[in-house]
């Protein structure tokens, strides 16, 4: 069986020579507090329980099928924290309203005191609450591709995490053949060519000699070359191919890595990319350099064959550069981008791989981009910044050196981003444990049922405490292209390194409830210096223009810059800009802290409020919502995941009612002064969260819930049980409490 282990290092794992268990090259910044890996331990478990997960895994493809709910129920972390807590979660059954029923304060109580329960028992040791977080198609595919050209597929991956890796994608390949960009959605070429690809590299047998109507991967190849075959993959998806060996690089956009020597006085200089855009093109600039590619294996050769549509020497790369498959198309590129991508593909590139340029200037090029990955990885302890430049590192680094330790580093930490739950295993972003434990313990907290705690607070407050960086990068940063990061959290954990400003917003709004709070209940305090310092990093997060608030670092006012956006899948990524989320989440931590620490930096906390509010209302739409940036929030008790890409509010298919999105509407009612005006519809969504919830406490998984870049979805399983929780407790505390005390 699977097991999950929290704050450890590697258990088996081999880091290719095999010169022991992978150790050696991890180091922390707080002894991995905060680490979550999976291990398969063929001798645990018993026969029952061993049983009970293929019912699971049955469980959810009959919900897949039935419901059209592609979203896994985490079941496997959550049965085994359950188990390993010893809490009694179905002694007290779930309490069940009639339709012409009223909810009524015991009805709330039991529910409310359920929820505590159950996220008790979920918790992990160090105080966080694991979970997955993933969603994308094509998280996992490009780290199969890296471990298959470093050799080191079959000493990283055992055989059980290559039957589960295959259990996903098989899972979420759609009817038509093909696989999404993301679970839920339609098929596009780069899901489709990067899984057939990944699952080839597995062990899975070419589809040249069976029915094509009935093996999974003769229909996804079908799929492919009925849309054009792999030539027409978007631009990333052409980088991971042309590192695999089945796509020349002549046929890729350039990507010089000349541009990292740019000087900081020009406007598009490097270190003013948004973080994300600067990682992910980081390693390609250098593979691209390189024009690197693996070993072209027997298995390469085939796969040339099986997913292009005319022979791989007839193949007329030039043309391929601008193909871009209709499906995938989200961000067409302009003229002016065609333009600029030619010039530097007929006028610059022919003289960069020319001597002297491709000595005096190249080479300069290349040593750059990995003096900064080298240093952002020193920096991440090797985590990356996502699952996206994790795989491209470990190819870079490869690329740069086999038996370089930079290599070995980034191999020891692929366990942090295996996640394996009922649907298989997969590559997730890198972890939301700082992010759910923020929320996780406001939703605790707003149960006012301080006799159900338990250690629960303790143990939050422990993990909030111990994830907060405590120092800024070393030496010259700036010059690394990094931005200063003391006082900070991140979004899963402290070794992680990067900042998150609602992470941090949100965590400080925890750190100073529990700071009024007995010792007894929430432990000790935090220091009020480390309160500061948080402080210090929201502030510096918001446009002195606009009043809003960024999310990793300080706004870039440079939105022409997005015309050189390379990516046909995302808007919006070149530069840093301001969130109507994050912006939210701050002004609620600073005025808490203004309300407890009134003296500290009073002027700029009380500018920065009113800035941020003036942000809100011209954000505002017209019909009073707020466009989600990163998640489905535009105030509708059911709305569909399209709303994002397509920027307008879609209602779930037959006006389906979501228990998430009426958690987060029951909490914006009742925080606008709901209760007050008319408590009816309140009533109505709690009777709904009340009968919806589960034996054990928990709430049925739905909807995919998460997004980012507008085009993406991302999976958060824990906000099922958080928001219900949040908004019941509210509403328990505001409705019914007062009348109770009568």
């Amino acid at each position: 069986m699977w097991k999950l282990k929290i704050g450890e290092k590697n258990g088996k794992l081999e880091i290719g020579d095999g010169n022991g268990n992978g150790n050696e090259y991890l180091y922390s910044t707080n002894n991995f507090v905060g680490r979550q890996i999976w291990e398969f331990d063929p001798d645990a478990g018993t026969q029952e329980e061993r049983d009970h997960i293929e019912r699971l895994r049955e469980q959810f493809l009959v919900s897949k099928k039935k419901l059209g709910i592609h979203c896994c129920g985490d079941l496997l972390m959550r049965n085994q924290l359950i188990k390993e807590s010893g809490l009694d979660l179905l002694s007290e059954p779930p309490m069940r309203l009639e339709d012409e029923e009223d909810v009524n304060y015991e009805a709330v109580t039991i529910a409310v005191r359920k929820a505590v329960r159950l996220n008790r028992a979920i918790q992990a040791w160090d105080g966080h609450w694991p979970a997955e977080n993933s969603g994308p198609l094509f998280f996992t595919p490009p780290l199969i591709i890296a471990l298959y050209i470093s050799g080191t597929l079959d000493t990283i991956l055992t055989k059980e995490h290559k039957k589960e890796m295959i259990r996903y994608m098989y899972i979420h390949q759609n009817e038509d053949g093909g696989w999404g960009f993301y679970i839920s959605g339609k098929s596009t070429m780069i899901g489709s060519a990067l899984n057939y690809v990944a699952l080839r590299l597995l062990g899975e047998a070419s589809p040249d000699h069976v029915n094509m109507d009935e093996d999974q991967l003769a229909r996804a190849r079908k799929w492919i070359l009925d849309h054009g075959g792999a030539t027409s993959i978007p631009s990333w998806g052409k980088v991971y191919l042309a590192v695999l060996g089945v796509y020349e690089w002549e046929g890729c956009n350039p990507l010089p890595p000349e541009f990292w020597l740019f000087p900081s006085f020009l406007p598009y200089h490097p270190a003013k990319m948004w973080c994300y855009c600067r990682t992910t093109y980081m390693p390609m600039s250098h593979l691209y350099g390189k024009s690197y590619h693996g070993p072209i294996t027997d298995l390469v050769l085939s796969l040339r064959k099986e997913i292009h549509t005319i022979p791989y020497h007839q193949i007329d790369w030039n043309k391929q550069r601008h193909n871009c498959c209709k499906v995938d198309l989200y961000y067409p590129h302009s003229f002016l981008q065609d333009l600029l991508w030619d010039s530097l593909h007929y006028f610059t590139e022919p003289l960069m791989k020319r001597w002297p340029f491709n000595r005096l200037i190249r080479q300069k090029g290349l040593k750059r981009v990995i003096d900064l990955m080298r240093y952002g990885a020193e920096e991440g302890r090797y985590m990356a910044q996502g699952c996206v430049d994790k795989a491209l590192q470990i190819m870079s680094f490869y690329a740069e050196d086999p038996n370089g330790v930079d290599f070995k580093r980034h191999l020891a930490r692929i366990p942090d981003y295996l996640w394996v739950t009922e649907d298989g295993m997969k590559m997730q972003s890198f972890g939301s444990q700082l992010w759910d434990c923020a929320l996780v313990t406001q939703a605790i907290l707003a149960s006012d049922m301080v006799e159900e705690y338990g250690d629960s607070l303790k143990k939050a407050h422990f993990y909030l405490k111990e994830s907060q960086i405590k120092e800024n990068p070393k030496g010259d940063f700036t010059k690394m292209c990094r931005q200063f990061t003391k006082g900070a959290w991140t979004f899963s954990d402290q070794d992680h390194g990067w900042v998150v400003s609602d992470c941090t917003a949100e965590a400080l709004k925890c750190l100073l409830a529990l700071s009024q709070m007995p010792q007894e209940i929430a432990g000790v305090k935090a220091e009020v210096e480390r309160l500061y310092e948080a402080v210090n990093v929201l502030l510096y997060l918001q446009s002195p223009e606009s009043g809003g608030f960024a999310i990793w670092e300080p706004p870039v006012p440079k939105p022409y810059l997005q015309m050189l956006n390379p990516s046909e899948l995302f808007a919006d990524i070149v530069v840093e800009k301001e969130h109507v989320e994050c912006t939210g989440s701050i002004i609620q931590a600073l005025q808490a802290f203004k309300d407890l620490h009134p003296r500290h930096r009073e002027k700029e906390i009380k500018v920065a409020i009113a800035k941020g509010i003036r942000f809100l209302e011209n954000k505002q739409q017209d019909d009073g919502s707020w466009y989600g940036y990163w998640g489905n929030s535009e105030g509708g008790w059911g709305e569909s995941f399209e709303s994002c890409p397509k920027e307008k509010f879609i209602p779930l298919e037959g006006n389906r009612t979501n228990l998430v999105q009426t958690s987060w509407a029951m909490l914006g009612l009742m925080l606008g002064g709901q209760v007050e005006r008319d408590p009816t519809p309140l009533h109505k969504a709690a009777k709904l969260l009340i009968n919806s919830q589960m034996e054990n406490g928990d709430f049925p998984q739905q909807e995919i819930m998460g997004v980012y870049m507008k085009n993406c979805m991302l999976h958060y399983p824990e906000y099922r049980n958080t928001f219900p929780l949040w908004a019941l407790g509210e509403y328990r505390k505001r409705v019914w409490l007062p009348k109770h005390k009568l």
